[in-house]
């Protein structure tokens, strides 16, 4: 199960017990289309002390950032006292206003800020709806754009197990040693000057698919852009502003 942790401010993959819910409704699987039987893997005991009645609300245990944004651009005041159906731990709230505050999206007084309007129209993490604007402040546009669309997606170095050392070779010769994002923004910028070609991503042991999804979320980014009216602006190779 994916977990927020606000204090590490980390998303986290647990294991966890299943809830009963989930195990009847994969019990009314077997014997749907004709008589079965389902074996379950686990003791009665397990069944009864061990796992929950039902899953934890995915609100209760996820990054709350982009839910406060919203409703900060909704107009609601108090969020510690709005009536969701599923209320999240106060912490969490408190936590993600405060990230949101130091991004500058929200003023001291926890309304919306100027900036806190824009990066309400992108369909990002807040972070990279920051990082999207920051990069109009510095006039490098379209590389925050390549990069953000980059970390929108899985990651696209595909490394099969008995070809370790040939991928490893090819990732390095992608590799800029200042930066992580600048690597991704390398890989699609050399992607783009082959002409977004499917065998030239397998000979460089890339996933063609996720650099086709991340040439996607890009094009929506662009129409977001124009919308609201900022110019793509290139720094063209000057990448330490990036």
């Amino acid at each position: 199960m994916k977990v927020y942790n606000p204090r590490m401010g980390m998303d986290a993959l647990q294991v966890f017990p299943c809830s009963r819910a989930a195990a009847d409704q994969r019990a009314g699987r077997a014997g749907r289309t004709g008589p079965g039987t389902c074996y379950r893997l686990f003791t009665e005991s397990a069944y009864q002390d061990e796992m929950l009645p039902n899953p934890v609300p995915e609100i209760q245990r996820t990054n709350l950032a982009n839910v406060v944004l919203l409703l900060k651009s909704l107009e609601v005041e108090n969020l510690l006292h709005f009536d969701f159906m599923d209320p999240p731990p106060q912490e969490n709230i408190l936590n993600s206003m405060y990230q949101l505050w130091l991004l500058g999206a929200l003023n001291n007084a926890g309304g919306l800020a100027n900036l806190g309007w824009k990066m309400v129209e992108f369909p990002l993490d807040p972070t990279l709806a920051k990082m999207l604007l920051m990069g109009k402040e510095l006039g490098c546009v379209d590389e925050v754009l390549t990069i953000v669309s980059m970390l929108s997606v899985p990651s696209v170095f595909f490394r099969p197990k008995d070809r370790e050392e040939e991928s490893d070779t090819a990732r390095e010769k992608f590799f800029v040693p200042e930066s992580d994002h600048l690597t991704l923004l390398n890989v699609y910028l050399l992607w783009e000057s082959n002409e977004y070609s499917v065998d030239w991503c397998n000979a460089h042991f890339l996933h063609v698919k996720g650099l086709q999804k991340a040439r996607e979320v890009r094009s929506q980014l662009v129409d977001i852009l124009n919308t609201l009216k900022i110019p793509q602006i290139s720094r063209h190779r000057e990448w330490d502003l990036v």
